[in-house]
Protein backbone atom coordinates (compact mmCIF):
# COMPACT_ATOMS: atom_id res chain seq x y z
CA UNK A 1 0.00 0.00 0.00
CA UNK A 2 3.03 2.63 0.85
CA UNK A 3 4.59 1.87 -2.44
CA UNK A 4 1.39 2.84 -4.27
CA UNK A 5 0.57 5.53 -2.53
CA UNK A 6 4.66 7.16 -2.95
CA UNK A 7 3.95 6.34 -6.70
CA UNK A 8 0.67 8.09 -6.90
CA UNK A 9 2.18 11.52 -5.02
CA UNK A 10 5.14 10.95 -6.82
CA UNK A 11 3.13 11.15 -10.32
CA UNK A 12 0.91 14.30 -8.75
CA UNK A 13 4.03 16.05 -8.10
CA UNK A 14 5.78 15.48 -11.90
CA UNK A 15 1.72 15.97 -13.59
CA UNK A 16 1.55 18.99 -11.26
CA UNK A 17 5.20 20.56 -12.77
CA UNK A 18 5.77 19.36 -16.02
CA UNK A 19 2.68 18.92 -17.75
CA UNK A 20 1.34 22.49 -18.22
CA UNK A 21 1.10 22.59 -21.88
CA UNK A 22 -0.88 19.26 -21.74
CA UNK A 23 -2.83 20.90 -19.32
CA UNK A 24 -3.79 23.84 -21.04
CA UNK A 25 -6.75 22.98 -23.31
CA UNK A 26 -8.45 21.74 -20.33
CA UNK A 27 -11.31 24.07 -19.95
CA UNK A 28 -12.99 24.98 -15.90
CA UNK A 29 -15.94 25.40 -17.38
CA UNK A 30 -16.50 21.67 -18.02
CA UNK A 31 -16.57 21.13 -14.90
CA UNK A 32 -19.96 22.80 -14.35
CA UNK A 33 -20.83 25.69 -12.46
CA UNK A 34 -20.97 25.01 -8.72
CA UNK A 35 -17.10 23.98 -9.37
CA UNK A 36 -16.07 26.63 -11.79
CA UNK A 37 -14.77 29.53 -9.34
CA UNK A 38 -12.44 26.65 -7.42
CA UNK A 39 -11.47 25.23 -10.87
CA UNK A 40 -10.48 28.95 -12.25
CA UNK A 41 -8.44 29.43 -8.82
CA UNK A 42 -6.55 26.34 -8.94
CA UNK A 43 -5.43 26.82 -12.76
CA UNK A 44 -4.60 30.35 -12.28
CA UNK A 45 -2.68 29.47 -9.29
CA UNK A 46 -0.57 26.62 -11.57
CA UNK A 47 -0.51 28.31 -14.63
CA UNK A 48 0.59 32.10 -13.67
CA UNK A 49 2.37 31.13 -9.96
CA UNK A 50 5.81 30.99 -8.95
CA UNK A 51 7.31 27.97 -7.50
CA UNK A 52 7.93 27.46 -4.45
CA UNK A 53 9.86 25.02 -1.72
CA UNK A 54 8.27 23.62 1.68
CA UNK A 55 10.97 22.46 4.36
CA UNK A 56 8.94 20.97 7.49
CA UNK A 57 10.16 21.35 10.69
CA UNK A 58 8.38 21.06 13.67
CA UNK A 59 5.34 19.16 15.77
CA UNK A 60 4.98 19.99 18.94
CA UNK A 61 2.27 17.35 21.02
CA UNK A 62 0.31 19.85 23.56
CA UNK A 63 1.47 18.54 27.29
CA UNK A 64 -2.11 19.35 28.35
CA UNK A 65 -3.74 16.55 26.21
CA UNK A 66 -0.51 14.21 25.79
CA UNK A 67 1.05 12.05 28.96
CA UNK A 68 4.50 12.88 29.57
CA UNK A 69 5.30 9.25 28.33
CA UNK A 70 3.63 9.47 25.65
CA UNK A 71 5.28 12.69 24.40
CA UNK A 72 8.53 11.01 25.00
CA UNK A 73 7.78 8.47 22.35
CA UNK A 74 6.80 10.94 19.99
CA UNK A 75 8.64 12.31 16.99
CA UNK A 76 8.63 16.35 17.07
CA UNK A 77 11.24 16.93 14.51
CA UNK A 78 8.95 16.33 11.39
CA UNK A 79 11.31 16.58 9.11
CA UNK A 80 10.67 16.65 5.19
CA UNK A 81 10.28 18.62 2.04
CA UNK A 82 8.00 19.70 -0.64
CA UNK A 83 6.85 22.10 -3.80
CA UNK A 84 3.80 24.12 -4.93
CA UNK A 85 2.95 27.04 -7.12
CA UNK A 86 1.76 29.93 -5.63
CA UNK A 87 -0.13 33.24 -6.76
CA UNK A 88 -0.34 36.58 -5.34
CA UNK A 89 -3.44 38.71 -5.82
CA UNK A 90 -3.06 42.41 -6.53
CA UNK A 91 -4.60 42.46 -2.60
CA UNK A 92 -1.78 40.43 -1.35
CA UNK A 93 -3.94 37.48 -0.71
CA UNK A 94 -2.31 34.58 -1.49
CA UNK A 95 -2.73 30.48 -2.64
CA UNK A 96 -0.79 27.78 -3.28
CA UNK A 97 -1.10 24.31 -5.01
CA UNK A 98 1.71 21.93 -2.97
CA UNK A 99 2.81 18.55 -2.43
CA UNK A 100 4.81 18.09 1.26
CA UNK A 101 6.32 15.34 2.90
CA UNK A 102 7.39 15.23 6.36
CA UNK A 103 7.84 12.48 9.20
CA UNK A 104 5.40 12.39 11.49
CA UNK A 105 4.25 11.72 15.24
CA UNK A 106 5.24 8.63 14.58
CA UNK A 107 8.59 9.10 12.52
CA UNK A 108 6.00 7.49 9.28
CA UNK A 109 6.31 10.13 6.15
CA UNK A 110 3.00 11.59 5.65
CA UNK A 111 2.12 12.67 2.03
CA UNK A 112 0.10 15.92 2.05
CA UNK A 113 -1.63 17.47 -1.84
CA UNK A 114 -3.28 20.93 -1.17
CA UNK A 115 -4.58 24.24 -1.67
CA UNK A 116 -4.08 27.19 0.55
CA UNK A 117 -5.36 30.33 0.67
CA UNK A 118 -3.99 33.13 2.86
CA UNK A 119 -5.17 37.03 3.49
CA UNK A 120 -2.40 39.47 5.17
CA UNK A 121 -2.02 42.16 7.27
CA UNK A 122 0.93 44.83 6.76
CA UNK A 123 3.31 47.01 4.26
CA UNK A 124 4.31 43.74 1.51
CA UNK A 125 8.22 44.69 2.51
CA UNK A 126 7.97 44.55 5.55
CA UNK A 127 7.18 41.50 8.06
CA UNK A 128 3.02 40.82 7.86
CA UNK A 129 0.79 38.01 9.68
CA UNK A 130 -1.58 35.90 7.61
CA UNK A 131 -4.64 33.78 8.29
CA UNK A 132 -5.93 31.12 6.25
CA UNK A 133 -6.58 27.94 5.48
CA UNK A 134 -5.18 24.43 3.59
CA UNK A 135 -7.39 22.11 2.10
CA UNK A 136 -5.56 18.75 1.48
CA UNK A 137 -5.50 15.15 0.83
CA UNK A 138 -3.71 13.28 3.50
CA UNK A 139 -2.47 9.81 3.47
CA UNK A 140 -0.11 8.67 6.42
CA UNK A 141 -0.46 4.89 7.77
CA UNK A 142 -2.06 5.37 10.89
CA UNK A 143 -4.85 6.70 9.77
CA UNK A 144 -7.84 4.83 7.57
CA UNK A 145 -5.30 1.76 7.31
CA UNK A 146 -3.15 4.41 4.57
CA UNK A 147 -5.98 5.14 2.62
CA UNK A 148 -5.51 9.08 1.72
CA UNK A 149 -8.11 11.01 3.64
CA UNK A 150 -8.86 14.99 3.10
CA UNK A 151 -8.53 17.83 5.78
CA UNK A 152 -8.91 21.50 6.82
CA UNK A 153 -6.46 22.88 8.85
CA UNK A 154 -6.34 26.73 9.62
CA UNK A 155 -3.00 28.74 8.77
CA UNK A 156 -1.80 31.71 10.83
CA UNK A 157 1.83 32.88 8.78
CA UNK A 158 4.31 35.28 9.28
CA UNK A 159 5.85 36.42 5.47
CA UNK A 160 8.79 39.01 5.50
CA UNK A 161 9.44 39.16 1.27
CA UNK A 162 9.77 35.42 -0.20
CA UNK A 163 9.81 33.76 3.23
CA UNK A 164 7.55 32.66 5.55
CA UNK A 165 6.90 30.68 8.55
CA UNK A 166 3.29 28.69 9.14
CA UNK A 167 1.65 27.08 12.28
CA UNK A 168 -1.13 25.37 12.30
CA UNK A 169 -3.06 23.58 15.07
CA UNK A 170 -4.19 19.64 14.51
CA UNK A 171 -6.82 19.09 16.57
CA UNK A 172 -8.17 16.07 18.89
CA UNK A 173 -10.09 13.39 17.11
CA UNK A 174 -11.67 10.85 18.43
CA UNK A 175 -11.15 12.22 21.88
CA UNK A 176 -9.61 11.66 24.96
CA UNK A 177 -5.81 11.71 25.79
CA UNK A 178 -2.96 10.76 23.60
CA UNK A 179 -5.26 11.38 20.50
CA UNK A 180 -4.30 14.66 18.73
CA UNK A 181 -3.89 18.54 19.81
CA UNK A 182 -0.27 19.44 17.78
CA UNK A 183 0.99 21.88 16.91
CA UNK A 184 2.91 22.15 13.50
CA UNK A 185 5.53 24.12 11.80
CA UNK A 186 6.87 24.68 8.48
CA UNK A 187 8.52 27.31 6.45
CA UNK A 188 7.75 28.26 2.54
CA UNK A 189 10.18 30.04 0.22
CA UNK A 190 9.04 31.67 -2.66
CA UNK A 191 11.02 31.89 -5.82
CA UNK A 192 10.85 34.68 -8.04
Amino acid sequence: MMKKTFFFFVSMLVAMFCSAPALAGFECSDMGDWLDAPCRHLAQTYREGDNEIFLSGFAWHLPMTYTKEKRAQLNEAAYGFGMGRSFEEANGDTRSVFLMAFLDSHKCVQWNLGYTWSTYWGARDSLQLGLGYAAMIVQRPDIANGVPIPAALPLLTFRYQNASLVTTFIPTIGGGVNNGSVLYVFGRYTLK
